[in-house]
């Protein structure tokens, strides 16, 4: 098995844990268990028979919520010129280099309440190794879109002269089982299994709209094919390959929208 090498160039960025999950543990732990300690203290002798599950109860509670966070106090992803690497309680925990990741799978949520209200984007970013071991990067992290979409870049640029190396020599580049790219067609997964194949001159337009991936072949009123762009590995690789191997603005439009909706009371 071959080991992995650690990032060692030069820190461009350092995105450490925002403030909620820290305001969460003051009032979800910290509060309740101080508030059942002191409650524990007040009462009287002949009680005493509450006074130690209150103890032990808030006592508990006061040292989860302490440690949680320390936590999110060392939680951080420190972004390297070559590489990423995820800092926790422990220390480093993971630390990967662009090269070695063979995959990255990204999903983006916009939340609203009541469908009207916005309240944030939540963004989901996955990465793989060559080991086939999955690496996530933690949701809270302080200016995570700008992290994801540093992420996003390097790893396609560090995969882009590779994948159309391979596409070059006329062999196809996969991207898990949804789709198939070589230099003459794109291959699409079919609901039933199997794959149908549309040549690239033949694509009208490719686009990214409310985080789903839509293929639309010219002459057809239905979309070819796609997909949700979190289902699609590597699906900023695939556009990039798409970009240069049509080199058709009007086909690929520049405006995507790689966020999905969601609404939650």
């Amino acid at each position: 098995m071959e080991l992995l090498q650690a990032p060692e160039g030069d820190i461009v960025a350092t995105h450490p844990a925002t403030l909620f999950g820290r305001i969460l543990a003051v009032l979800m732990m910290v509060l309740p268990g101080a508030a059942m300690v002191w409650f524990g203290m007040q009462v009287s002798g002949s009680d005493a028979d509450a006074r130690m599950p209150l103890l032990a109860g808030g006592g508990s509670l006061l040292a989860l919520g302490v440690l949680a966070i320390v936590q999110q106090n060392r939680s951080k992803v420190v972004v390297r010129a070559d590489g990423i690497e995820r800092w926790g309680l422990r220390g480093k925990i993971w630390a990967l280099r662009w090269a070695e990741m063979i995959e990255l799978r990204y999903r983006a949520v916009k939340m609203r309440v009541y469908h009207v209200i916005p309240a944030g984007t939540n963004i989901y970013v996955t990465l793989t190794d060559p080991q086939g071991k999955k690496r996530r990067l933690p949701s809270n992290m302080k200016g995570m879109d700008v992290l994801a979409e540093r992420v996003a870049d390097q790893q396609t640029a560090a995969h882009f002269p590779q994948a159309r190396a391979t596409i070059d020599r006329g062999e196809e580049v996969r991207f898990g089982k949804a789709l198939i790219l070589d230099r003459e067609k794109i291959s699409v997964r079919k609901l039933l299994g199997g794959y149908k194949s549309c040549a690239l001159p033949d694509i009208e337009k490719v686009a990214v709209e409310a985080g789903f991936l839509r293929i639309r072949q010219t002459g057809k009123f239905l979309a070819f094919g796609g997909g949700s762009v979190g289902a699609i590995p590597n699906v900023f690789l695939f556009l990039r390959l798409l970009d240069s191997l049509i080199a058709r603005p009007a086909a690929i439009p520049a405006d995507r929208e790689f966020s999905t909706q969601a609404s939650v009371g």
